[in-house]
């Protein structure tokens, strides 16, 4: 199945424009397959080094130097999971420019699943001579398409395509999420390639919020939860992290002034169901659970879209489940109607307090409409 933006990956890949192309997004969601599919087999060295050793940058060179034999101007190189080589971008730049000094033509593609550690190595070395593709988890209307999956099995299995062959043997999928997602996320993405003084910690806030799914709660609460001693702004940090490592989000609360934003107590929001912990999501379809979904959807269809922010807006009383932003411009409000009870402004409240944006409600009724939408103009479009 080709994914709803793997024509765009075709475009550039056809015409590369001499960029460099990068691909980033969650492990398990198909980035290798797409990559392979837009390549010549036979003119093509595809290398990975997600080791449990990370290799030195000579990785790097024999790789390219093994490209570079090959006798065909459409010789194509790629690097998978390339973030995990010290010093990678600035190797994969030199042995770059030396090509286009020589006139030599070759595609080099990377890629990775650690977004802080490839936008960091893209933006200090390799400013201006690459594109970058993204890629999301699975969407709800995907996984429907291709397994056939209901709401339910959705919620419960999420947008790992790989998840679906352990459809009906629980133990198998709970494994499978475990030992093939979030073991390699933790600790081959993150402990081993980032200075973590308190790894204990670091896994505990995961599994603490994956508890918490679409709720409010603040980095000083969940210390309190945890463990082991630390403080609120090691627990900042380690979220960045694993927001980086797309395994949860903290979204901010919305407000014209952005300090306040950045102060603001998060709302965690799991990208993709599977994540959520184990009896939440093989639980009843309502409340949170519901909630974060909406959320999870939301995220997916922004991803890597940085003119976009996902928000929420809590005051007094009054609370919005979602605000959408663009430029820091709220462009639509959602209200998830989940069972769980709030107290609602309608949009001419929402207008009076600064957030002047069509409101959109989200309910069992039209979910599956709104899971069908695949830009925030889509979801502007619901009415």
């Amino acid at each position: 199945m080709e994914r709803i933006f793997q024509k765009s990956l075709q475009k550039r890949w056809k015409d590369p424009k001499g960029l460099i192309q990068v691909f980033t997004g969650p492990r398990q969601v198909g980035k290798t397959t797409a990559a392979v599919s837009l390549m010549n087999p036979s003119v093509t060295v595809y290398a990975n080094a997600d080791l449990p050793t990370p290799p030195t940058t000579d990785f790097i060179e024999e790789n390219w130097k093994k490209a570079r034999a090959v006798d065909n101007p459409e010789r194509t190189l790629v690097l998978d999971e390339v973030q995990k080589i010290p010093r990678w971008s600035e190797v994969v730049k030199s042995l770059w420019d030396e090509d286009q000094r020589n006139d030599l033509k070759m595609r080099v593609c990377l890629l990775g699943s650690s977004s802080l550690l490839i936008e960091k190595g893209l933006t200090e070395s390799l400013t201006g001579r690459f594109e970058t593709s993204y890629f999301p988890h699975w969407t709800y209307s995907e996984c429907h398409q291709v397994f056939k999956a209901t709401l339910n099995d959705y919620i419960r299995i999420g947008g790992y395509p790989k998840s679906y062959e352990f459809l009906k043997d629980k133990d198998r999928l709970e494994n499978y999420i475990q030992n093939s997602i979030l073991e390699p996320t933790l600790g081959r993405d993150i402990l081993v390639l980032h200075s973590i003084d308190k790894p204990a910690l670091l896994r505990q806030l995961f599994w603490y919020v994956s508890r918490l799914p679409s709720q409010i709660v603040s980095y000083e609460k969940i210390l309190g939860h945890l463990q082991g001693r630390g403080n609120s702004a090691t627990l900042v940090h380690y979220a960045d992290l694993l927001y980086k490592a797309f395994l949860l989000c903290p979204l901010s609360k919305y407000s014209r002034r952005t300090h306040r934003t950045k102060r603001s107590i998060p709302k965690w929001v799991i990208p993709n169901p599977a994540l959520v912990e184990s009896s939440l999501r093989n639980s009843e379809l309502s409340g949170f659970v519901f909630e974060n979904l909406i959320g999870s959807h939301l995220l997916n269809i922004t991803f890597g879209n940085k003119e976009y922010e996902l928000q929420f807006w809590r005051e007094d009383n009054l609370e919005v489940d979602y605000i959408l932003t663009r430029h820091n411009e709220p462009i639509v409000a959602i209200e998830v109607k989940s069972g769980r009870i709030k107290n609602v402004p309608d949009a001419e409240k929402l207008k009076k307090k600064g957030i002047g944006c069509p409101l959109r409600v989200v309910s069992m009724k039209n979910v599956e409409s709104f899971l069908n939408t695949f830009s925030a103009e889509e979801v502007l479009g619901l009415g």
